[in-house]
């Protein structure tokens, strides 16, 4: 009984040491995304195009929105900058509600709360990459 102990122990001691170096190098996924098949349009703004809004209710472009947000993934124990947002995207969901997340290259707003970017810059490069340098 003492070695199956011993052994589910030494179990959960790994996994734990494995959790907790996976969250250091590559961060907490933001909770509560919303699903593609659930988004009827996306609308983004970017403060160095402020003239520009762009809506889409394209499912390519909705799905490249949501897939973006994998790379919000944060830091619990990065400080924060006092820095204000460069990207804000907005996904109306089906039932006219919306979920809205703003980021600039090291924060992003969620919930209404701010968290430290554990992948700096990619986030706003692509959401610029996709929805206002490319031609539609």
């Amino acid at each position: 009984m003492k070695k199956a102990i011993r052994f589910i122990a030494t179990i959960i001691a790994v996994v734990i040491v494995v959790v907790g170096l996976n969250i250091l190098t590559d961060g907490v996924p933001l909770l509560g995304t919303p699903d593609a098949e659930n988004v009827s349009s996306v609308i983004v703004e970017h403060s160095n195009y402020p003239d520009e809004t762009k809506e889409h209710t394209d499912k390519t472009k909705i799905e490249l929105a949501v897939a973006m947000l994998g790379y919000l993934n944060y830091s619990p124990l990065k400080g924060l900058s006092d820095d204000v947002p460069v990207i804000k995207v907005t996904y109306v969901m089906n039932d006219n509600t919306e979920i809205v997340v703003k980021a600039n290259d090291k924060t992003v707003w969620w919930n209404g709360k701010a968290y430290a970017i554990t992948d700096e810059n990619t986030f706003v490069k692509m959401c610029t990459a996709v929805f206002y340098l490319q031609k539609n």
